[in-house]
């Protein structure tokens, strides 16, 4: 397996419902290394469980980081593009913070996890911010409204700023032309 300072691991952020996944899923159709999101999974799991509300839970942060390193981890490939990262797990614990009128406390897992990834040049400076499309369609994991969703993506946003990467906005077009957007930012 190559070292993290030779691959190149491209993030993808934005919004719930931004279209993301969309373009993740349109890359791996083209042969590309994609790494797909964890919360998603950690809320389908959970629900399973009988857990209807898992993000309300204590602990769901800390299993979202855990799934994202694991999967991180196990990825093979010099070029791969991930659907969110633990920077996005670090907006997400901020922004349930702020609904839930608390304070921020991100966990020691969460922070380790983030420092590993800093430390280990395990992403690329310049991560893929996806645009909002204007809406959001809901399921059983995306429960949340466009003006949360709106709040979330600046949390995301600032967040990221904060940690100091680049951001690339990519902008509301068809999926194609998203992925041309990427892989030409990427030089493929």
């Amino acid at each position: 397996m190559n070292s993290f300072k030779q691959a190149k691991h491209f993030i993808f952020t934005g919004t719930p419902g931004s279209g993301k996944t969309s373009v993740i899923k349109e890359l791996e159709k083209l042969g590309h290394t994609v790494i797909h999101e964890a919360a998603t999974n950690v809320i389908s799991q959970e629900q399973v469980k009988g857990i209807e509300k898992p993000w309300e839970e204590p602990e769901f942060v800390d299993q979202i980081v855990r799934m994202q390193k694991e999967r991180q981890m196990n990825a093979t490939g010099d070029l791969q593009f991930y659907d969110r990262s633990p920077f996005c797990t670090y907006a997400l614990g901020k922004y349930l913070a702020d609904h839930k009128n608390i304070e921020f406390t991100p966990s020691p897992i969460l922070l380790d996890e983030i420092d590993r990834c800093i430390k280990s040049g395990v992403y690329q400076n310049q991560i893929f911010f996806f645009e909002n499309l204007g809406f959001i369609e809901h399921s059983d994991a995306r429960k949340i409204s466009y003006e949360d969703a709106l709040i979330f993506e600046q949390i995301h946003l600032d967040v990221y700023k904060e940690f100091g990467f680049e951001i690339v906005l990519v902008p509301k077009k068809t999926i194609e032309e998203r992925c041309e957007c990427v892989l030409k930012t990427v030089k493929l």
